[in-house]
């Protein structure tokens, strides 16, 4: 139980971190293409990390479907805040 609250929390930090990042990024243009970089490195490593799961898992020594659930968490919580960001432009 302990994890699964853990897990979601990660979720939850992620979408409210996006969330407020694209909220600003709405703001003024110039912090809207340093969101977009931001969300392009974070592309790039989630799927680097989709490609180096097995090196990165003996690495950290976590499970499997620990890891794989913290990349989907934080790839629907970034998708949270692009809609943010797509909702307020």
């Amino acid at each position: 139980m302990i994890k699964a609250i853990a897990l979601g929390n990660a979720f939850l930090l992620t979408a409210i971190a996006s969330s407020l990042l694209c909220w600003l990024a709405s703001l003024h243009p110039n912090l809207l293409q340093f969101v977009q970089a931001l969300f392009a490195l974070k592309l790039i490593l989630s799927a680097s990390a989709w490609l180096l799961d097995d090196a990165i898992i003996a690495i950290l020594k976590v499970d499997l479907l620990q890891f794989r659930f913290r990349l989907i968490a934080g790839t629907v919580g970034a998708l949270v805040g692009v809609g943010v960001m797509l909702c307020r432009s």
